[in-house]
């Protein structure tokens, strides 16, 4: 019997599992790990330094009143916000009327989008295949142009001076005296126009390349199934381009909403074409108002990032999963 215990206790010491001991890194593993830790340490810092720090500070001046001239802060929580949405103040009053010119930026995105897939077809099309290049190196020269120089260039289109000498281009080829740099609607009208036909060339050349990249197949099979062009397009090419239409929306809506060169050299400043950015500059760097124009970037953030989440959750009800 001892003998059968026995065998017993030196079964179960022999199938004891066994613990799993932890090797410790070698001194070329730390190595190793300290050249990554050097590549990867310049962008953290610029992310810590451009981006983390700054969101910080902009978050401690919206919710307190700073005085540049004593470095003097109190804090005052919500009421830099309530001053930006009371429409019976100076700043709020300002503030609501660049909200409203901003919206009325955003009719821009869907006709520039619309214009790049139209250019992107007929770029695509077998008439424009020998020209295509030329074709789309011109409708891509304004993407890639400065956006200092486009708005001047585009300023001297639409001048509008006292005399037919110091008139834009637009007012001598139609002969018209319209006020486009001053009045409200035709200054509206013609940064549309400008954004317009800028953001097209971007939109051209990303949904061409995705053009060139559709099986040539799916074409085939509509045609034998006597697809014509337009059931052709609507049916496989408009659909296989939901994702750059997405993208497009994305960024086009993002950079719509941060409009500044707008106001800033098309528009020379003036307050008819005054956009949220440009309002956070002006009471931020020629007001010396940090607070006021901290809180307005906060509200300005806040409404992209919940525009971006919505686009995201509606993008699985049309966007197509390739």
């Amino acid at each position: 019997m001892s003998t059968f215990v026995n065998e017993f206790e030196l079964d179960q010491v022999a199938y004891k599992p066994k613990t799993k001991i932890k090797k410790r890194p070698n001194k070329l593993l730390k190595r190793e790990r300290g050249v990554a830790f050097l590549f990867i340490l310049p962008p953290v810092i610029s992310f810590s330094v451009f981006t983390v720090i700054p969101l910080l500070v902009t978050l401690v001046l919206a919710f307190g009143d700073f005085n540049i001239l004593t470095f003097e802060y109190k804090f005052v929580g919500f009421q830099n916000f309530a001053t930006l949405l009371n429409n019976n103040t100076v700043a709020g009053r300002t503030f609501l009327d660049s909200v409203v010119t901003t919206l009325c930026f955003i009719i821009e995105v869907p006709i520039a989008i619309f214009l790049g897939l139209l250019c992107a077809t007929l770029a695509n099309s077998k008439g424009c295949k020998k020209t295509n290049t030329v074709y789309r190196i011109l409708l891509y020269l304004p993407t890639v142009c400065s956006a200092v120089a486009a708005n001047i260039i585009w300023r001297i289109i639409f001048l509008d001076g006292a005399s037919p000498d110091s008139s834009g281009v637009i007012n001598n080829i139609f002969d018209i005296t319209v006020q486009w740099t001053k009045e409200k609607v035709p200054l509206i009208t013609a940064i549309i126009i400008k954004n317009s036909i800028n953001g097209m060339g971007s939109a051209m050349i990303l949904y061409y390349a995705s053009m060139c990249n559709i099986s040539k197949e799916y074409y085939e099979a509509a045609e034998m199934d006597g697809a014509n062009g337009f059931q052709r397009f609507a049916h496989i090419t408009f659909p296989m381009l939901t994702p750059v239409t997405f993208y497009l929306l994305i960024m086009r809506m993002s950079g719509c909403l941060q409009s500044y060169a707008d106001s800033a050299i098309f528009a020379n400043g003036n307050a008819n074409a005054q956009t949220v950015v440009y309002y956070i500059w002006f009471y931020g760097l020629h007001e010396y108002n940090y607070s006021l124009a901290s809180a307005a970037a906060i509200l300005l953030g806040v409404v992209i990032m919940s525009i971006t989440i919505v686009q995201f959750r509606l993008s699985n009800k049309w966007v197509l999963d390739l």
